[in-house]
Formats: C-alpha cells, sequence, structure tokens
C-alpha cells in the first residue's frame, strides 16, 4: 500500500513538472500594419546645455530639442 502510495505521488509529481511549463509558453501574436511610409523615430530625447554667468555665477539650463521646451530651470555649477 505504501509503495503504491509513493508511487502515485511520484507520477503526479512529474506530471505537475511537466505540464506547468508547457502552459506557460503561450504565445500571443500581435498583427502589425506595415504603411507606405517607412521613417525612423527617436526613442531617446535630445537635449542640449545652454551657459550663463549670472552675478558671477556659472549656470546652466537644459532644453529639450526633441520636445522644445526647457527641462530645468538654471543651476548653478
Amino acid at each position: 500500500m505504501k509503495k503504491k502510495l509513493m508511487t502515485l505521488l511520484l507520477i503526479m509529481l512529474m506530471a505537475f513538472t511537466f505540464a506547468i511549463p508547457a502552459m506557460a509558453t503561450e504565445v500571443v501574436v500581435v498583427p502589425v500594419e506595415v504603411t507606405g511610409e517607412q521613417t525612423v523615430t527617436p526613442h531617446t530625447e535630445m537635449t542640449r546645455a545652454y551657459f550663463r554667468t549670472y552675478r558671477g555665477q556659472l549656470q546652466m539650463r537644459i532644453w529639450s530639442m526633441t520636445n522644445g521646451r526647457w527641462l530645468t530651470d538654471w543651476i548653478n555649477i
């Protein structure tokens, strides 16, 4: 009786071990629409630093060339 119980437990353990990874590997395919225009878009923001001397202190400010706006106020450096 004990040997049958251990065999059944071992079979169930092996079944769960092989079945769980197979269920977790579901592949979802998402269709992509292809347009006639092929352009490259940057994924990083392009910035430029501007420097000035204000009341004897060197300062800098960062301008976003991607969005066309200031990212920071004047920072003393």
